[in-house]
């Protein structure tokens, strides 16, 4: 697992199946060159459905139609990665600001992985039943566009995962995006580790809530 930005992830599964998450357009970054056999989308919006990087040929696995307008009853297999969605919105009033949004989990070996897309509200308890269980989490946590620290520790309450992974936050490099760092979330909290890449299919889950914190890899 590594993060290639924004909310963009490079995933490989036991069996050497490898997703991205939701692909940035060149307006985040420079655009990196990254192998896939699939690729998610959480929404149509030029930040999280860029394809031109994304080499191979991907089954692209979309959360909401092409259009944007309403969301895929998405529920799919691929060897080893089992994955559906689970509705929300971009925003706290029912998209009308925003657009929607779909939650992706994903089953990759024993592991259950879930992706918030740009959720933009806090979860009901429907929504957090239809998700699940989580093993890892990956929540946005920088603001404006989408929940802010607060909200995302209160989802993180909701949901229980064992690792947390923050995303959608201002690192360098960023212009024009009116979002928070990642500090605002961590805060004094000591249970941060920091990483590159880790393997997940070798990796054991920790038995105390962990955040992990990714460099943004540029390749």
């Amino acid at each position: 697992m590594r993060w290639l930005g924004h909310a963009s992830f490079y995933l490989e599964s036991p069996e050497g199946v490898r997703l991205v998450t939701d692909p940035f357009g060149p307006e985040v970054f420079p655009v990196p060159s990254v192998n896939a056999d699939i690729v998610t989308i959480s929404h149509e919006h030029f930040d999280h459905n860029h394809l031109d990087g994304i080499k191979g040929e991907p089954q692209v696995w979309r959360g909401l139609t092409p259009d944007g307008a309403d969301w895929e009853n998405f529920d799919k297999s691929f060897k080893d990665i089992h994955a559906y969605t689970v509705p929300a919105y971009h925003d706290k009033n029912e998209g009308s600001q925003r657009g929607k949004n779909a939650v992706f989990v994903l089953e990759m070996g024993d592991m259950r992985l879930v992706h918030l897309g740009d959720l933009g509200h806090l979860l009901n308890e429907e929504q957090v039943k239809q998700i699940g269980r989580v093993d890892l989490l990956m929540l946005p946590v920088g603001g404006y566009f989408t929940i802010d620290a607060e909200e995302a520790w209160q989802i993180i309450e909701a949901l229980k995962p064992k690792v947390i992974v923050p995303m959608h936050y201002l690192v360098e490099g960023m212009e024009n995006f009116p979002i928070a760092g990642v500090d605002n979330f961590l805060g004094d909290r000591k249970n941060v580790r920091h990483f590159e890449e880790i393997d997940l299919s070798s990796v054991k889950l920790p038995e105390q809530q962990e955040i992990w914190v990714f460099e943004r890899s540029k390749s």
